[in-house]
């Protein structure tokens, strides 16, 4: 399995291939086509409103993406929730609770102060948002305007963030947030199945502002930048860096800074969508990796592959399991040993004088009168 999903990221990611490659993978560009066909075809029936949008009685933010996970939303998010809150608005966030099970149309993941959900009814990302925010309701449901209804009606909210809203073309937004990872922007250019990218990049002109994550961190992002500005010059660009956050012990309230990670020899796993991103994050951490173990996006770990990573562990002589706060959500109820599990946070940091311009655009899209204090 493992070697399997080493094997599916190398296909995705990769940029330069070889004839023969391309032509033993000639039968999932076929599937490509089809599907980027289905899906403009969507996309004009919405925009000529053959199929019907809907409103909902307060501000709407879209995060989302254009490729299979891996740009980093569920912390930016994170990051906007609060910059909204900071300003008092009521703010309340909308997730299809992707690997979920809730047989309801929506549930209510958090109402801000309880969390009423197990990460294995909710998914991991709605889990999270819950555990994290605070003071902030968390709903899933494939019918956002449903779910976006409740929470108005129940919290009075003023400002709906969907998570992974990109695609969500049904309800109706005042701001499209698309998020690229500026390491691997667009995999290999194809579309989903042959690569990551979920709809072609003609629709990066639906992006209010785009902004690029891991942007610290590369040496493409001049050009990157210039191929977006190609495709519409009025899109506003913003980079940010991923930072890591804190560690959490599985099982402990308390947490300590990623510093420690220093010189810790470890073993690494993760099942997210851009593995090898945490990887990196991990040497810049100048962390020993004994062994790195990669899992499927969202991989629900079960007790006999946890008997495995902890063998391994204890064979290597490692100090530590670690994971990312992700996977850490999904080893819940995972008997630790004698080697503890640590999971690692990752925050957005803003490079230059992007974090008052995006502040002051952020605001200014969802009606700041709360005083203007960026």
């Amino acid at each position: 399995m493992l070697h399997f999903n080493k094997l599916l990221n190398n296909l995705i990611y990769t940029q330069k291939e070889s004839l023969l490659r391309k032509i033993i993978l000639a039968p999932l560009c076929l599937l490509s086509f089809f599907y980027g066909w289905a899906n403009s075809l969507r996309v004009y029936l919405y925009a000529r409103r053959v199929f019907s949008t809907r409103s909902l009685a307060c501000k709407v933010v879209s995060v989302g993406n254009i490729t299979l996970g891996g740009t980093g939303k569920t912390p930016f998010v994170i990051l906007i929730a609060e910059m909204l809150r900071a300003k008092d608005f009521r703010v309340a966030i909308l997730s299809r609770g992707y690997k979920g099970s809730f047989p309801e149309p929506f549930r209510l993941v958090s109402d801000g102060e309880h969390t009423f959900m197990e990460a294995s009814q909710a998914g991991d990302e709605p889990y999270l948002l819950a555990e994290k925010l605070r003071g902030i309701p968390v709903i899933v449901g494939q019918n956002r305007w449903q779910s976006g209804q409740y929470v108005i009606e129940h919290f009075q909210s003023e400002i709906l963030i969907l998570d992974d809203g990109f695609q969500h073309l049904p309800l109706k937004r005042d701001l499209n947030l698309l998020l690229i990872d500026s390491s691997s922007p667009f995999g290999n250019g194809y579309l989903f199945p042959r690569g990551i990218l979920r709809e072609s990049l003609s629709q990066l002109r639906r992006a209010d502002a785009i902004i690029l994550t891991k942007a610290g961190q590369y040496d493409n992002i001049k050009i990157l930048k210039q191929y977006l500005t190609k495709v519409s010059e009025e899109i506003p660009i913003f980079q940010v860096e991923y930072a890591p956050g804190e560690v959490r012990m599985l099982g402990k309230e308390t947490s300590f800074p990623p510093e420690n990670l220093n010189g810790k020899k470890v073993l690494a796993f993760s099942g997210i969508a851009n593995p090898i991103s945490f990887q990196q994050t991990l040497l810049h951490l100048n962390s020993k990796i004994a062994e790195f173990a990669i899992f499927p996006d969202h991989h629900q770990y079960r007790p006999k592959e946890w008997e495995k990573l902890s063998q391994k562990a204890r064979e290597l002589g490692v100090e530590a399991l670690v994971t990312t706060e992700k996977d850490l959500v999904r080893c819940q109820g995972m008997e630790q040993g004698i080697i503890p599990l640590w999971g690692v946070s990752i925050q957005h940091v803003f490079l230059g004088n992007d974090l008052p311009r995006f502040k002051e655009f952020l605001f200014s899209r969802v009606g700041l009168a709360r005083g203007t204090d960026f």
